[in-house]
């Protein structure tokens, strides 16, 4: 009885040759035989319309003649390789042209028809436009564009060397552009310093490929404005699931973090910048000159306590001849402020030379002035020592 059914069965389809026709003629997917040499022999009408041309044209054309510039290297060593049997035939995405100029593209496959002695006889190509497709996602990239411009400042990727390859608005920040593709986040220039641990633990989520969010450093902008920046990304993976690099935003945060719940948010990050740096830094008041926050580098070059430092203002630690210029300094709202040597008085009473770099800011809502401070004493002694020797030497 089987039998019987398998033979009913049989005697319903149509002969080889039919059936081929009709799957050929009919079928949605462009279909295209070719000769070893590469020539159109057939081509089903999805083909033609794909590509714009009647059968009789392609079948004056080889297949070089009708794919993209860019392609068609890699389409004329694939080809050779499934002929020779080097390789097998793989799902690919191939770029065509079309007779009006335009680029299709297509997903394709081969096959190679061979005779019982395994000698290749003609070479068959499946395509299927997707073109559509591809202008879909483009026109999707180009709305996440927006909505990244709309809810950042900036959108950034990177490498597999996490370095930057494209930075798009950040040059509405004022800033140049050029000064930050090639470079890695911790190679930008005008960083204010970041505890390498804070570094180290970001490379480490990088080398994982993990994403990351609200990662905030301090970038000094052009004008010399200490800003905070905040950046979060993700990984980005190829088709065969490479790394391929980050993309993600940036946003300046500056103002929200001069409100008072974003500087809570931040105690622990600020904690990690200002008391684990190793250089002596503090906040001082504008106006009264007391001292706001002191680190514990300072604490321990000056040799008094966090409670002492904050009972105090900064007048108190200089001569009392410097102290006009050290209102006057604070007074001073241009460039000029920003770097100055100064006369320290140390809680022993030993006075130090220092260099103290300064940068205006919003503490708790009150104007001050951030100081990262520069012992240059035994600098200043080593050069005299040296005067003193060449003097020395001369009067010899």
């Amino acid at each position: 009885m089987a039998k019987e059914k398998r033979t009913e069965t049989e005697a319903a389809l149509p002969e080889d040759g039919v059936l081929f026709r009709e799957l050929f003629e009919n079928s949605a997917t462009g279909v295209a035989l070719f000769s070893i040499g590469g020539r159109f022999m057939r081509v089903n009408p999805a083909f033609c319309r794909m590509l714009g041309y009647a059968e009789a044209e392609l079948q004056l054309k080889t297949h070089l003649d009708v794919i993209h510039l860019d392609d068609l290297e890699a389409a004329a060593m694939s080809r050779a390789q499934i002929i020779s049997g080097k390789a097998k035939s793989r799902l690919a995405e191939r770029r065509y042209v079309h007779k009006d100029g335009s680029t299709v593209w297509a997903q394709v496959a081969g096959a190679v028809v061979r005779d019982a002695a395994g000698t290749p006889l003609c070479t068959a190509l499946y395509a299927n436009d997707v073109s559509g497709l591809k202008r879909a996602v483009r026109s999707s990239e180009q709305r996440f564009r927006r909505m990244v411009e709309m809810s950042s400042d900036w959108y950034w990727v990177q490498d597999e060397q996490f370095r930057f390859v494209e930075v798009p608005g950040l040059d509405h920040q004022g800033e140049d552009t050029d000064i930050v593709l090639g470079k890695a986040r911790w190679e930008i220039p005008g960083l204010a310093p970041l505890p390498e641990k804070v570094w180290e633990q970001h490379r480490t989520k990088l080398a994982r490929h993990e994403s990351f969010s609200d990662f905030m450093f301090l970038r000094h902008n052009k004008a010399g404005e200490l800003r905070y920046l905040s950046v979060g990304g993700e990984p980005l993976f190829d088709e065969q699931g490479r790394f391929r690099g980050y993309h993600g935003i940036g946003k300046d945060i500056t103002d929200r973090a001069r409100d008072q719940k974003a500087l809570e948010d931040s105690e622990e990050r600020y904690r990690m910048l200002f008391d684990v740096q190793p250089q002596p830094m503090w906040v001082v008041d504008a106006k009264s000159l007391a001292f706001l926050a002191v680190n514990g580098a300072a604490m321990r070059l000056y040799g008094y306590s966090k409670q002492e430092f904050l009972a105090m203002t900064a007048d108190q630690i200089r001569p009392e001849e410097d102290v006009e210029d050290l209102r006057k300094a604070f007074e001073d709202r241009s460039r000029n402020y920003r770097q100055r040597v100064w006369r320290h008085r140390k809680k022993g009473g030993e006075l130090i030379q220092v260099k103290v770099i300064s940068f205006n800011l919003d503490f708790d809502g009150r104007a001050a002035r951030l100081g990262v401070i520069h012992d240059m004493t035994e600098q200043l002694n080593a050069e005299e020592r040296y005067l003193a020797l060449l003097r020395e030497r001369q009067g010899t």
